[in-house]
């Protein structure tokens, strides 16, 4: 049997039938939840989890089921310690799906809890701060700065190519494997995300490689000498390098950060998402839709296009138009 995606760490208030009868229940589940939840949903529960546990512990909070009390203790002693919105957001996210998985009673559905809530979150501003965009030209000045006869250079050229492309998450790039990418007549390539976080049930999704980036993948692929298995790997630092094994989400941020620095480009806020945010800043642009953007870049909702995009539009506003277009001085009476 699995382990439950979270678990009671010692010194934690477990003394009451309905909380200990909650940790069975999700004891009971464990096998299911593993195979209902990405990975990283379950990662991100057991490190909110130990975060709300070590609170608990500190201030005598009961943990299990949460109080309102307790609650409103640990968020403002979270916006104390500088945690944004959406950290505030999740929090409550995981002790709400582990409460309602342990079939306890979660705070927040009562009148008290929601005006608590209504109330701390006026304290911290909902506004995120957003990953820098790698548009079209910044992604160009970036691969063309890189001498792709040398292993990494030729490996981090393909991985930044396919993630603009393709707009896929870091997740979903390093679970690619070479079978997933496969070219078409027009020498363009199709790219199968298998799963993703939007996808948990494995439907897969097929996406455009352009002919450049397919180019550069199989540049990629022929001087690894790969045949199968992980597409982007580890090279280590060796008189011989040679492709290892696959490399993990944060390499990807690593390596974005690295490559847009040497390429004499400014890295603050740059990330593995800058390959979500800059494509669908170039599509807004160019002027394709937000259904045409959503769809590209498999959101569920049109919300995150309409944020990245949000310097684009307010420069197509009413009062951009009226204010940047020349007209005729008006006459005099």
């Amino acid at each position: 049997m699995s382990t439950p995606p979270v678990s009671i760490e010692k010194g934690a208030d477990l003394t009451d039938a309905a909380s200990a009868a909650g940790i069975e229940r999700l004891r009971a589940l464990a096998d299911d939840l593993t195979r209902a939840y990405a990975p990283n949903t379950q990662r991100a529960w057991r490190a909110d989890w130990r975060t709300w546990v070590a609170f608990c512990v500190q201030t005598g909070a009961p943990t299990w089921p949460a109080t309102v009390e307790g609650l409103r203790a640990f968020l403002e002693d979270a916006i104390a310690r500088g945690r944004k919105r959406a950290t505030l957001n999740r929090y409550l996210s995981t002790l709400s799906s582990m409460h309602r998985l342990a079939d306890l009673p979660w705070p927040l559905d009562s009148q008290a809890g929601r005006l608590m809530w209504q109330g701390v979150r006026r304290q911290v501003d909902e506004r995120q701060t957003q990953a820098t965009g790698l548009t079209i030209d910044r992604l160009d000045a970036v691969i063309d700065s890189l001498d792709v006869r040398e292993l990494r250079a030729a490996r981090d050229a393909a991985l930044l190519a396919t993630a603009y492309d393709t707009m896929a998450r870091a997740s979903e790039l390093v679970r690619l494997e070479i079978p997933d990418v496969s070219g078409e007549p027009d020498d363009s390539a199709r790219v199968l995300i298998r799963r993703s976080k939007t996808d948990q049930e494995g439907k897969g999704a097929l996406l455009y490689l352009s002919p450049a980036s397919w180019q550069r993948v199989q540049h990629w692929i022929a001087v690894a000498g790969l045949t199968e298995g992980p597409l982007f790997r580890a090279v280590p630092r060796a008189k011989v390098p040679k492709a290892a094994g696959a490399l993990t989400e944060r390499d990807v941020s690593r390596i974005f950060k690295a490559r847009v620095g040497a390429a004499g480009l400014d890295v603050d806020k740059i990330s593995a998402h800058s390959t979500r945010v800059g494509p669908a800043q170039d599509l807004l642009a160019e002027g394709y839709g937000l259904p045409e953007i959503q769809q590209q870049g498999r959101w569920k909702n049109p919300q995150m296009v309409v944020r990245y995009g949000e310097r684009i539009q307010s420069g197509r506003s009413a009062m951009a138009r009226f204010r940047g277009s020349p007209r005729p001085k008006r006459s005099g009476a």
